[in-house]
């Protein structure tokens, strides 16, 4: 299971790279504890559009366990007008997926997390900032 992780706003790659596990940030961020989010990503852009983007890794995985890659524009942009069926149905489906496969969220849990996901890409809209996920699994 990842250790720790975060979804965060930032206003580019280069800003973004500065985020970590041992790094203090400013930016708006959601956490991911205990999912693999470069699973989770490709499976919620899937269910809430019917398409899967490739992940584009601003900082590549290596022996350390750490990664941060950007969130696809069009999961951001879908999760920004997303409604609460929606964003339930897509929940109830991936903690379904996530549990056949031997990980475990709840469906409590996995709303939860995409409707704070939902409200964090609304904030990305606003500010015009770009969505980042930084996680670190050892």
């Amino acid at each position: 299971m990842v250790l720790v992780g975060e979804f965060f706003l930032a206003e580019d790659d280069e800003s973004a790279v500065r985020v970590g596990p041992r790094k203090s940030h400013d930016f708006p961020a959601v956490l991911c504890d205990g999912i693999y989010p470069d699973d989770a990503v490709p499976r919620w852009e899937s269910l809430l559009t019917g398409a899967e983007s490739p992940l584009r890794y601003v900082v590549p995985m290596a022996n350390d366990g750490f990664t941060v890659f950007a969130v696809p524009q069009t999961l951001s942009t879908t999760l920004a007008s997303a409604g609460t069926d929606q964003l339930r149905t897509t929940a109830l489906t991936w903690a379904e997926t996530v549990s056949e496969m031997g990980d475990e969220i709840g469906p409590d849990s996995a709303l939860d997390l995409l409707e704070r996901l939902s409200a964090l890409a609304v904030s990305h809209a606003e500010q015009g900032l770009s969505l980042y996920c930084w996680y670190f699994a050892p």
